[in-house]
């Protein structure tokens, strides 16, 4: 196989066994390894240069389609109608439950805080003022101390001896009258 005129270096494919690599054809005369290396090399490098302007001007693109979908999701009418209504519906649900608390809580405002307001919407946008008044209702009893207090006869403090009497008792002449009064003693 040494005489093998295929097996002689030079002969074949680069690479393949019994060929020889361009680092042994250097010394060869008139091959012109060096120029196919370069030749390479600069195939190389300009293969490598336009897949980095491929890259770099995708990076660009996509750039620019974020900018542009972010410039028309904020006039996606559908998405606006829907957050419109979902804020709407919210406000409502909240004024639902500041009346449905006026009468049971000292401060509406602690129903607000304390339940959840998206929960009491319906479907559709529907406010379910069952649910919302029973919410209200679970609250106080959940939490006594916010309810109302109940109303009833206010506390008498008694006759205290301060403003206009009904029945003006003549005033003793004397503080020996006024002693014998006090006594009881008359």
């Amino acid at each position: 196989m040494a005489d093998d005129p295929q097996n002689t270096p030079g002969n074949g494919p680069e690479g393949a066994p019994g060929t020889a690599t361009g680092s042994e054809r250097k010394g060869e005369a008139g091959t012109g390894a060096e120029g196919d290396q370069a030749d390479a090399v600069k195939t190389a490098e300009t293969a490598r240069a336009a897949a980095e302007k491929r890259a770099t001007e995708a990076e660009q693109e996509a750039a620019r389609l974020r900018r542009s979908n972010a410039a028309t999701k904020g006039t996606d009418l559908d998405a606006l109608r829907s957050e419109v209504r979902a804020e709407f519906t919210e406000a409502l649900v909240r004024a639902e439950l500041r009346a449905a608390a006026a009468g049971k809580l000292r401060d509406p405002a602690d129903a607000l805080a304390l339940l959840d307001v998206s929960s009491l919407a319906g479907s559709g946008g529907d406010i379910d003022a069952a649910a919302v008044a029973a919410a209200v209702d679970q609250l106080v009893k959940d939490k006594p101390y916010l309810a109302v207090a109940e109303t009833g006869a206010a506390p008498s403090w008694g006759d205290v001896g301060a403003g206009p009497r009904e029945t003006a008792e003549p005033e003793p002449a004397t503080p020996f009258d006024r002693l014998r009064d006090a006594y009881g003693m008359a």
